[in-house]
């Protein structure tokens, strides 16, 4: 099988998100499932680790095992993460409606360049739980900031359309640091697996 390539993929950037303030500011809590969708190094699974506890699920997906190996020599003794080689626009090993937070950062923007938007949306819709949360962070459209070219960028204003298009409902639009947006959705009443 042919390797898949993503835009930007296999890039870290751990030094420009604030990985504790980000898992702050969303709705986890001690026994939740978090799914990291191209989850890199995994700098924010395990943060998010912490968040959801012994009792709680980390899943940390990527498509590069190389980034996933590296998750790996960082999880010491934390039981609660499971990191897999995956591509997210395919059906996860995961069970339907079992993820409490569906996270992607800065993955979103080329999975639109991709055209994978409508496999993917179909995967959250399936894995989230009745109660769960889509979160996408991404890179401002701002000129002269860290990120991908401007040409590969999203505005906040075109991910809430795409969110909107696929039966998301848009509870939070926010700064999450200097460089990203966060945006946080719900899943519409015409989501199949509720």
């Amino acid at each position: 099988m042919a390797r898949k390539i993503h835009v930007d993929g296999g890039k870290s950037t751990r030094d420009l998100i604030d990985a504790k303030k980000l898992i702050e500011m969303l709705p986890l809590k001690a026994g939740d499932t978090f799914l990291d969708a191209g989850c890199g190094d995994g700098f924010i699974s395990l943060e998010a680790a912490s968040a959801v506890g012994d009792e709680g699920r980390v899943i940390a997906v990527d498509v590069y095992p190389e980034s996933v190996v590296i998750l790996r020599s960082r999880i010491g003794r934390r039981s609660n993460i499971l990191p897999l080689v995956a591509d997210i626009t395919h059906r996860l090993p995961v069970p339907d409606r079992t993820v409490d937070v569906y996270f992607m950062a800065n993955v979103f923007h080329g999975i639109v360049v991709n055209g994978e938007v409508e496999p993917l949306m179909a995967e959250v819709k399936r894995l989230l739980s009745g109660t769960g949360r889509l979160v996408v962070v991404d890179f401002k459209k701002v000129d002269g900031t860290p990120g991908p070219h401007m040409d590969l960028r999203l505005s906040e204003d075109e991910v809430i359309e795409i969110l909107e298009d696929h039966g998301f409902t848009v509870e939070s639009v926010g700064d999450a640091g200097p460089y990203h947006y966060l945006i946080m959705a719900a899943q519409g009443s015409e989501n199949p697996y509720q």
